[in-house]
């Protein structure tokens, strides 16, 4: 399914996106000293937050755009499965990246 958007609605969407952002960032400067970093608001936040990047993440995966959607599911799994296995025996985010990209470049070049 693909969507067009126009150059208004486009802009609409960036303008709306930078207003969310910043009133966020707006909370968080107002309520800097007045929450706990182990409170329970605090946890919920973090939970919201790593939610959205893993739906984020999953619409990439499973319904990319442009280039990444002439690769397979399977090649895209595996270089997050290898990703994230790095990730978690070396705590190393930069690594991760790296080698998650280069093994994915090498499965799709080569299987």
């Amino acid at each position: 399914m693909e969507i067009e958007y126009t150059f208004l609605q486009s802009w609409a969407a960036v303008a709306l996106a930078c207003i969310a952002t910043l009133i966020w960032r707006l909370m968080g400067i107002v309520f800097y000293n007045k929450i706990s970093e182990n409170g329970l608001l605090i946890k919920w936040v973090n939970s919201i937050a790593y939610s959205m990047v893993s739906a984020v993440m999953m619409m990439i995966l499973i319904y990319p755009t442009g280039v990444l959607a002439t690769t397979l599911t399977e090649h895209r799994v595996l270089g997050l499965i290898i990703g994230l296995s790095v990730m978690l025996i070396f705590k190393n985010l930069a690594a991760a990246i790296s080698i998650s990209l280069i093994s994915f470049g090498i499965i799709v070049t080569y299987f």
